[in-house]
């Protein structure tokens, strides 16, 4: 089993920071600009912070249990709307960087854990709000296509 004590300073901060930036990324993935779509999402995905506290992978724990301890809380760090397309491209960016580098560094199990953990973040955010695809008398779906296209994307980024 790896040890978040074995990392330091930016090796350190790339993992706990990249699960935020991969929720930032998926909650801009929809392209709505609605302040209760986003608070949703916001929503879905700190509960998803909060689970992965009891994670059956001791790894993925430690780092969620370092983010509580360290005050970033998923609901507290996105205070206003991230509507921003590059919060996508930065997240695929820092989630393959991450997952990289921990299959280069840790245990092989806990590399698998954190990318699965990191794709779960973004689809729980992605399924927390149906949304009308074409227009209002289109059918709700549960994902939309640029979430769909967000998430196949991170699979691959994190080598999933």
């Amino acid at each position: 089993m790896t040890e978040l004590s074995a990392f330091t300073g930016d090796d350190l901060d790339l993992i706990l920071d990249t699960p935020g930036v991969v929720m930032k990324g998926a909650i801009v993935a929809d392209g709505q600009k609605n302040a209760l779509v986003f608070l949703k999402e916001v929503t879905a995905g700190a509960k998803e912070f909060r689970a992965a506290q009891r994670h059956e992978n001791a790894f993925v724990k430690a780092v969620a249990t370092r983010l509580r301890e360290r005050g970033t809380d998923a609901a507290e760090d996105d205070r206003e709307l991230p509507f921003d397309d590059t919060a996508m491209a930065h997240a695929l960016k820092q989630a393959e960087a991450a997952t990289a580098f921990l299959r280069e560094r840790a245990d092989a199990a806990d590399a698998d854990a954190y990318a699965a953990w990191i794709l779960r973040i973004a689809t729980v955010i992605a399924e927390s709000v149906k949304t009308r695809e074409g227009g209002f008398f289109s059918k709700k779906v549960a994902i939309s296509d640029g979430e769909r296209v967000f998430l196949e994307l991170l699979e691959q980024a994190v080598g999933r």
